[in-house]
């Protein structure tokens, strides 16, 4: 029964034919064994069984199994190998699906969230910063107005959001409540008050956790333009985990990547934060964040789908469909997620905006005369912004240019009329950059006004010269029917494209990775307003 190392097995046909009548191939071998292998088997087992022998070598160089009818697989000879770096692997929970998510809700008594409305402040009040300014300026109110109708300005509550900040309160609180984790994604154009509205939602929070009417909470804030690389959003948010004092202590040096090892064992482990409560954090500008790998967006939606995570993430972008993008459909269905849609402003929310700022700058001035512009000229400055595209800080810079022209500092200020306001949407309109729009050929300008419609489209200030190109296409389909128009071919939009480029109208993607891109495949950008084109 002995066999020489390396030598092969040679069989008769007499011992095919004898394993042949001994059954089928399901009755005589448990696991699918073949006869060849129980014979190569029984020879090593044999071999094995004799201190003297020689170890047997096989083919495969694998270990050597005993596939018997009655018994269960187990190793007889380990075959020696060379040794190898054994990988370590991460060990990482996979997030929860929505029904595993509602099952332990349901077990832990909280059944289906519950939406909890809280009515938006009526009054629009401002900050401690915002009041103290205020208070040092004279009691005039053109200059109060001035100050109030800039952009820096930060309200309490934003008027025309009331639906919105109910959402995202209402979203926020269930979770906090519930003591688990969840995702807000709020997406919207530039201008229409997302972040604003989480500002305010997060005020709100705060009061009510001081107040013991929810769980108390550590509030983080991430902007993606803030950052000099995507990765450093880790350092940021494991700072605040671990408690540490950036004001007093300064930054922590620690790595992105060592960063992201505590944060996974932090959030996998079920702990708390310093204030021993859940953390709320607000990621503005995701679109910065976007990597090739797409790691930074995903870790950050996954972490609150782990168990007891207690990880709130709101996410601030101003793509609608920027998950769809980063992550495949079998991770995005498991990961539950609460959308909500920031739409542009129509002229009655941006005319009551500039109103309850108004409003806010004439408060405290009893005896004097407080109206700065006219209803007829605020109703004209907000249609107009809300026919290009809703921006509430557009119409708010209007509004402060037009009172700017019309301050006398030695003497008693006018009312800002609807001819004011004319002359500063005109001289807005006849920047140099609008100038130019005006001298352009029509093709150019074609393709200026594809790079907005594709921009509204996409969410982001960021095109492929692919998708303007057939846009471009579109709009000149929709116009021949009006112009005798000649549709113009991909080279000539190339060369329209290279003399917008020359004159800084655009700017292309540039550098050592684009050059290798193919033209459709490289980012444009518009570089002036879009009120200009």
């Amino acid at each position: 029964g002995k066999r020489r190392a390396g030598s092969p097995t040679f069989r008769s046909d007499d011992e095919h034919s004898e394993e042949g009548s001994s059954g089928s191939g399901s009755d005589a071998y448990e696991r699918g064994g073949s006869p060849s292998e129980e014979s190569d088997n029984e020879s090593v087992d044999d071999a094995a069984s004799d201190e003297d022998a020689p170890r047997v070598g096989s083919e495969n160089d694998e270990d050597v199994m005993d596939f018997s009818p009655s018994k269960k697989r187990k190793r007889t000879v380990s075959v020696p190998r060379t040794p190898t770096k054994r990988r370590q692997t991460k060990a990482v929970i996979t997030p929860a699906s929505k029904k595993a998510l509602a099952a332990r809700r349901n077990s832990m008594g909280g059944g289906r969230k519950k939406k909890i409305r809280v009515a938006a402040p009526s009054a629009v009040s401002y900050n401690e910063t915002d009041r103290a300014a205020l208070a040092k300026l004279p009691k005039n109110a053109h200059l109060r107005a001035m100050y109030l109708l800039h952009v820096a300005a930060r309200p309490e509550a934003l008027p025309g959001r009331d639906g919105e900040f109910n959402d995202v309160l209402a979203t926020t609180l269930s979770v906090l409540e519930e003591g688990s984790g969840g995702c807000i994604y709020i997406s919207g154009v530039p201008g229409t008050g997302k972040t604003a509205t989480v500002h305010a939602v997060v005020r709100e929070l705060q009061k009510m956790a001081m107040n013991n009417e929810t769980n108390p909470f550590t509030y983080v804030e991430i902007n993606g333009l803030r950052l000099s690389d995507p990765s450093a959003a880790y350092g940021v948010l494991w700072e605040a985990v671990s408690g540490h004092d950036v004001e007093r202590e300064g930054h922590l040096k620690i790595s992105a990547k060592e960063a992201l090892k505590k944060l996974d064992r932090y959030f996998a482990g079920a702990r708390t934060g310093p204030s021993g409560g859940a953390f709320v954090v607000l990621m503005d500008e995701l679109d910065q964040l976007v990597t090739a790998k797409q790691d930074v967006v995903y870790n950050f939606f996954n972490w609150p789908n782990l168990a007891n995570s207690r990880l709130v993430v709101i996410a601030v972008s101003n793509t609608h469909d920027l998950p769809e993008r980063v992550m495949s459909g079998k991770v995005r269905s498991r990961l539950g997620m609460e959308k909500i849609q920031f739409h542009p402003y129509s002229r009655e929310q941006l005319m009551d905006i500039v109103n309850s700022r108004l409003q806010a700058s004439r408060e405290g001035l009893s005896g004097v005369d407080a109206n700065v512009i006219h209803e007829d000229a605020v109703k004209y400055a907000s249609a107009r912004v809300a026919a290009v595209n809703g921006d509430a800080r557009r119409v708010l810079d209007m509004a402060r240019r037009a009172v700017e022209t019309v301050y006398n500092p030695q003497g008693t200020s006018p009312v800002v009329k609807m001819k004011d306001m004319t002359e500063v949407i005109k001289a807005m309109q006849n920047s140099p950059n609008a100038a130019f729009v005006r001298e352009c050929s029509f093709v150019e300008r074609v393709v200026l006004a594809a790079i907005i419609k594709c921009v509204k489209r996409e969410g982001v200030s960021e095109v492929k010269w692919g998708e303007v190109t057939k846009q471009c296409i579109v709009l000149f389909d929709q116009l021949r029917e009006d112009l005798t128009l000649t549709k113009p071919t991909h080279e000539r939009l190339r060369f329209v494209l290279q003399s917008l480029v020359a004159s800084k109208a655009i700017i292309l993607e540039s550098g050592v990775a684009a050059d290798r891109k193919d033209i459709s495949e490289r980012l444009a950008m518009l570089n002036m307003e879009t009120g200009e084109v």
